[in-house]
This record gives structure tokens, sequence and C-alpha cells, in this order.
């Protein structure tokens, strides 16, 4: 009894405790057997917190699921949801019938009101749903789901009527059509459903319309319905383009782009380029890069034909003409620092022992050894006199027979493995080596001399611009192929090359600045009759450039020997050679310069470019004749039969790459000698000259005064003797010549 008594004031004691724990962490009521969410949602209906009970058992969702079965919990939820219900019900009715009630197509005065009532349902609605407990469908009131039916069908027909309602909508003078319209609807189907409303209202349009269209609906509007709506901008603001000034067509683009448009071409206006810069400046280096335009004007434009000039279509053509002359335009290079910096490349490969070699050859003596005990005790095994003796003695004889075809398997396996593997590794050996890291400024300057044309107008304005294009590259040079950092190296310096390109690319101008230059200008501009009077003054700005840099010019006169215009630099794919005219289409050279190469690049004393294809060759001569694009001087054979010893001979040519380069010296003697290219047959007849001969004067002209007498082909090495170098006899050039039926020039 005494007990019992005791147990029941323990737990008197406890009670105050367990309902102090009711305080659970994050601020959530806690739990425990004597207090469920069940009682919590109990006192909060009770006091009439139904948000609050609401809210329990949305925090409590799984408990409640869990005892779903539960009469008591049902009645609890049943009454919860009813006073939920209660709370909403006529607010959710009053909703329900505005949209019911709203007509549908209805006036845009209407449509404030039908996106209001749609809104409004809408946001009842969303509270409902927001309310977990309504989730489940016995506690669902079944006035949302008609509520909900009710919002998509009203939405879905005004969502269909979204087009027919944007054709009939005033676009140029009312507001946004899709931010009033009662429900949101895509504006590209809309746009392109409404397509032809769409095009009346940009007709119908004045510049003023047309700006609003594109104030409200540029941001949505396709591109192309946007280069549309910009070309019929620039229409209003320019009535004839055809005949309009720069300046006004200037202006009426201008204000296209500040409106957020943009137009394809202006229309009606057609632009050529066409440089006139003087070819002698060209040749004498003075221009070492070019200018280009920057189309950022929608124009339709085209480049003139440089031979045709002034008479090419494109000129003839276009109603503005821009011509470039450039009076001068040049690199620098200025070196800010130069340093060495250390690094390694791959010099070769050293064998070193395989570790795997050498482990083979261990395991290989011991399968060996294996082996060898193995088949020793192979047919020692003893027996016994009775049956089970010799049983026994057949058994341990098969079991060792067993174990010495696998000691034998073992060891030919490994020595297998040891004939498949190499006695000694390949080892990269590197070296060090320094390569030069180059701090460079390039600095390319220039002077153009620009006309804008008018033909419409008969105007044109010409002025100077200067030209200052400046980069730093750090360069880096003498790199090896093998370096493994290389690519690291050039990820952070560039090569001679890539400074080259940017020395050598055009310097772009855009033509907005030209054409707003001239706009700026118009009272300069000159009125012309024809085109001739623009030719002259170009003329005249030539020769005083012209002029101008023979001033500054220091060297020798080119045109002095006209020996040089018949000789070509002649490149392969593995160095260069020389050759000359011998019609003003043909090129001599030695076989050995082309080879077996189809096409050949050339280089002229102009310094221009040119190509050409070979199409006749004698190996054992060395003789090869080759078809070029570019005509040129043809050379005169010497025709007579002999030849002086002493006379002074010269040779042009490129040794070692240094092109057109003019060496002297005299005939040493006339003489047969096999053929350089170890090929049998007779022997083939040279000039024997001390004139120096290196590589690269391979297939040049060797000249007695202005005739050739022969074909530069090859020379003792220097340090086994001195001044012994070989060309092909004139003789054998005409043999090799007439056989090619070419028509050549021979004189004394």
């Amino acid at each position: 009894m005494r007990k019992n008594v005791l147990l029941a004031v323990a737990f008197c004691c406890l009670l105050p405790l367990l309902s102090a724990c009711q305080a659970g962490k994050n601020g959530q009521s806690g739990y425990n057997m004597f207090y469920t969410p069940e009682d919590h949602v109990q006192d909060l209906v009770v006091q009439e917190k139904f948000d609050a009970a609401a809210a329990v058992y949305d925090q409590e969702r799984e408990w409640f699921a869990a005892n779903a079965a539960d009469p008591d919990v049902q009645l609890l939820l049943g009454k919860l949801s009813q006073a939920m219900d209660a709370r909403f019900e006529a607010l959710l009715a009053e909703e329900t019938a505005k949209v019911a009630g709203l007509q549908w197509p209805c006036p845009q005065s209407d449509w404030a009101g039908a996106k209001e009532s749609l809104q409004g349902l809408d946001d009842v609605i969303f509270k409902m749903e927001a309310i977990k407990l309504f989730t489940r469908s016995e506690y669902r009131p079944a006035e949302l789901d008609g509520a909900k039916v009710l919002l998509q069908e009203k939405r879905t027909a005004m969502t269909k009527g979204a087009a027919e309602a944007f054709a009939a909508y005033p676009l140029a003078t009312a507001p946004d059509f899709f931010a009033e319209y009662p429900v949101s609807v895509d504006a590209a189907s809309v746009l392109s459903e409404g397509k032809a409303a769409w095009d009346g209202a940009v007709a119908k349009a004045d510049d003023k319309g047309l700006l609003q269209l594109s104030t409200v609906y540029g941001a949505v509007l396709p591109d192309e319905m946007k280069k549309e709506l910009g070309a019929a901008y620039f229409a209003k603001l320019c009535t004839n383009a055809r005949k309009a000034d720069v300046p006004k067509l200037l202006a009426a683009y201008a204000k296209v782009g500040e409106a957020g448009l943009t137009l394809d071409a202006v229309p009606g206006v057609k632009i050529a380029f066409l440089e006139v810069t003087s070819d002698t400046l060209k040749k004498k280096g003075v221009i070492e890069f070019p200018v280009a335009v920057d189309l950022d004007m929608p124009f339709e434009a085209s480049a003139a034909d440089l031979k045709q000039g002034f008479e090419s279509k494109a000129v003839k053509e276009a109603d503005i003409v821009i011509l470039f002359n450039l009076a001068m335009t040049r690199t620098n290079r200025r070196v800010d620092t130069s340093n060495y910096v250390k690094s390694t490349y791959l010099a070769g490969y050293k064998e070193v022992n395989n570790p795997d070699w050498d482990v083979l050859q261990v395991e290989l003596q011991q399968a060996n050894v294996e082996y060898m005990t193995a088949s020793a005790k192979e047919g020692t095994t003893s027996a016994g006199t009775d049956l089970f003796g010799a049983l026994g003695k057949v058994i341990g004889d098969y079991g060792l027979s067993l174990k010495t075809e696998e000691a034998k398997k073992k060891m030919e396996d490994l020595k297998k493995k040891v004939a498949e593997t190499p006695r000694y590794n390949k080892e990269p050996v590197y070296e060090e080596y320094p390569y030069q890291r180059v701090e460079v400024e390039s600095v390319k300057t220039g002077s153009v001399q620009y006309y804008v044309i008018d033909k419409r107008k008969k105007r044109y304005y010409s002025d100077f611009f200067d030209i200052r294009s400046q980069e730093f590259f750090t360069v880096a040079y003498n790199l090896q192929d093998s370096d493994p950092n290389l690519d690291e190296i050039r990820n952070t310096n560039v090569t001679e090359k890539d400074l080259d390109q940017f020395e050598s690319q055009a310097v772009r101008v855009k033509l907005s600045e030209l054409l707003d230059h001239y706009a700026s200008h118009k009272g300069k501009s000159r009125s012309y009759v024809s085109m001739d009077v623009i030719r002259r003054d170009i003329i005249k700005n030539r020769n005083v450039a012209v002029a101008s840099t023979k001033k500054e010019d220091y060297g020798f006169d080119r045109r002095d020997d006209k020996r040089f215009e018949s000789v070509v630099v002649v490149r392969n794919s593995k160095g260069l050679g020389s050759g000359f005219y011998v019609t003003t289409d043909m090129v001599l050279t030695n076989y050995h310069v082309v080879e077996e190469q189809k096409f050949i690049e050339m280089k002229k004393w102009d310094k221009t470019e040119t190509f050409g294809k070979v199409v006749a060759k004698d190996v054992r001569l060395d003789l090869a004749l080759v078809k070029v694009q570019d005509r040129g001087a043809p050379v005169t054979f010497y025709d007579q039969k002999e030849v002086k010893l002493g006379d002074n001979v010269e040779a042009i040519g490129h040794p070692e790459g240094v092109d057109f380069t003019l060496t002297r010296g005299v005939i040493s003697s006339v003489r047969e000698h096999t053929s350089i290219m170890g090929v049998k047959g007779k022997p083939v007849l040279f000039i024997q000259t001390d004139t120096a001969i290196n590589h690269g004067n391979s297939g040049g002209p060797l000249f007695l005064g202005r005739f050739v007498i022969g074909v530069n082909d090859w020379g003792w090495d220097p340090n086994v003797a001195v001044g012994l170098n070989f060309s092909i006899h004139y003789s054998e050039v005409f043999k090799f010549l007439n056989d090619n039926s070419v028509a050549y020039r021979k004189g004394h």
C-alpha cells in the first residue's frame, strides 16, 4: 500500500515537468505520449484559433497521415476543415460570381475590370490552395475545384481571342496591348497571328506613331519585324533617300538607331570603295600596310576593281564613291627590353637498363631450377612389394610428372616474356638552351587622303586623316621545337610571325566616321562637272607624295640594270633558288630547284609575287621550264661559238636567301663533267667560273655583259677548293629549249 502511494506522488510531481516540455526546438511545439499533435489542434480549435490549428497540421502532416484511421482524428480534422472553409466561403462565392458574370469578348474599356476580377478569384484560390488540409480529398471544399475550372475557362477564352483583340487595338496611339490585356499571352504568337494588323498599323502611322510603336513594342518584336519597323521609320524621316544628301541620310539613320531599331540596308543608296594609291609608292615600300573600311552602316557597298578604277562597274553604278589615296603607312618597332630565358629541349635518347628485363631474368633462373629439381625427382618414388605399394608409386610418379610439366611451362612462358622485353629502355636526354624574349612596342602610323564623292549631287569632299595603332608584344625567338614547355611558352609569348601579321594587316576605318566627317564639313565640299576633275586631283596629290619620298630615299636605282627584271626568286617546299625569263611567260631554272613539284611560287624584281607550273624538265641537264602567270622581261642568250677565257661574267641570284644579289668573276674554262644529278649518259658541257655561286644561286643566269652564257648550277665545297663553280653551257640550254619548242632570243 505504501509503495502505491509513493508512485502516485511521483506521477503528480512529473506532470508539471511534462507540461513544461511542450515548448520544443525552434519555437515549435514538442509532443510526447501525454500531449500529441491531435491534443494541440484540439486546444486551438476550442479556442477558435483556426489559422494556428491549420499551421500545426501543416507541420505535423506525417503524424496525422499515420493516424488517419483514428475516428477522433477524423472528427477533429473535419471540424477544422469546416471552420477554414467557412472563413473563405463567402469570399470565394463573391469572387466566383464576378468571374462567372464576365462577358467575353468585351469592350476595351472593360479590360481593366475583367483583369481585376480574374486576379481577385485567383488570389482567393491561391490562399485556399496554400492550406495543406485542403489537399486531402476528404477535407477539400467542393466549390474550390469549381472555381478553378471556371477561372481556367475564362482565361482560355481570352487567350484564344487575343489575336482578334490585337487586330482591333489602336496600336500606334494606345498603351501597350500586352500590358492592358486581361490575361498574359505569348507576345510572339500574337504578333505572328496579328502580323497583318501590325503591318497595317505601321503603314498608317506617321513618324511619331512609328516611334511610339518602337518604344512600346520594341522589346517583344522579332528581329525581322524590328527591321521592317526601322525601314518604315527611316522612310518617314527621309522620304526620298535616292535624292537625299549625305547629311540627311546620316541624320535619319541616327534617329533610327536612337529609337532602338535596326536597318538591313539604307534603301536606294549604293556605295563603292576604291583605293587609288600610287603603285610607285607601293613598290618603294612606303606603303607597308593597307587601310580597310568597316561597314558599320547598312549601305549596299562593294569594292571597285583596281585595274578598271573609275571605269569599273561598281563606281559607275554607285551613288556615293569613297576613294583612298595612301600617302604613307609605316610600321616602327621599339624594343624596350631583351633578355635570355633558360629552358630545355629534347637533345636525344640514351639507353638505360630495363628493370623489368632484370626481374624476368631472375624469375627465369628460378623457374629453371624448379624445372630441373622436378625432373630429377621424377621416377624416384620408392615402391612397396604389395599391390598397394605399386599403386602408390604410380600415383607418386604421376604427381611428379604434373609438377615437371608445370615447371616446364612456366619456364617456357618466361623465356617468351624475356624475348619480348627489351634489354634497354630509351630515356630522353634534355639539354639546357637559352631563348630570347623581347618586349616590343609596334606602332603603325600613316597619312591617308580620302574622297567622299556624292555623284547624285555632283559634289565631293577631300581631306586627310592620320592613322596610329599601337600594340605591345612579348616575342620569343629561337625556340626549339622539341622544348617540352613549348605550348606554355607560346601561350605567354608571341612569335615573329604574329608580330608581322599585326604589322601587315589593314588598319580599319569606320564608314560612319568618314561620312560623319563629310557631313560636318558639307560647306567645304566642291562641285565637279565630271570625274576627270577628281582624277586630276588624285594624280596631282600622288605626284606630290612620290616626290616627297624621293627626298628621303637612300639606296640604288632599281631601274638602272634591266637584267634584274628578268630574274625571279623560285620557292619550293624545301627552300629557294633562282630562275630567269626566257620568254615573256616562261622561266628557266634548275631541275634540282623544283624537283617533282608541279606548282612553284615566285617573286619578281618589283617584289610582286606570282606562281607557275612546271611544263618541262631534263634531269641529266638539271634544267626545268616553268610557265608563269605574270609576264616578265626575257633575257638574250649569247650565240657565238667561242668564249674568251678571262672575260668578266656576273651572276644574279639569291645566295643563302639574300634576294637579288650580283656577284662577279671571270670565265675560267669550258669543260665537260658528268651530270651532278647522278644520271648516266653523255657528260654535260659547263662554263667554269670563279664567280661566287652559293645555295640560292642555282637556276639563275650567268651574264657576259647583257647576254646570258650559262645557268648557274653547282660548285665545289669551299672547304675543299675555292672558286670552282660551274654553269650549264648555253649550247646545252639551246638544245633543251629547242626540244621544248621555246622561241628564245639570241644575240652578240
